[in-house]
């Protein structure tokens, strides 16, 4: 009686990465998995941005402590943190406070008239 073979390796879970695509710039922003959240924004003294935008084009428009990402596992949400020019995802402005889930190919915008645009994307 043969013995039922086993494969060479074990199996493998294929973990698929987040990141966000400066649409401008074509500059990548990866989003680590093992950080539940992030905070969006640029450089300040109380609460410095995980995900600091200051150095992408028209940045002036975006507030210091402007938006936080929630991360659970490969599901991501974007909330405003009462930015002054506002959260928009999908060309919907996002009341603040409000928590939007996101989704690969979502347009993510931090201010008005789409300066500071991120397009969420799937490795």
């Amino acid at each position: 009686m043969s013995q039922p073979t086993q494969p060479d390796s074990p199996t493998s879970v294929q973990v698929h990465r987040l990141r966000l695509v400066h649409v401008r710039t074509g500059t990548v922003v990866q989003i680590p998995c093992h950080q539940s959240v992030l905070l969006v924004g640029k450089p300040n003294d109380h609460l410095p941005p995980d995900i600091n935008v200051a150095g992408f084009p028209d940045a002036d428009i975006v507030s210091r402590i402007h938006a936080r990402l929630v991360v659970q596992g490969e599901q991501v949400a974007i909330e405003d943190m009462g930015s002054t020019n506002g959260t928009y995802v999908n060309g919907q402005r996002l009341r603040p406070g409000e928590r939007c889930p996101l989704h690969t190919g979502d347009w993510l915008a931090l201010g008005k008239e789409d300066k500071v645009t991120f397009l969420l994307q799937q490795d």
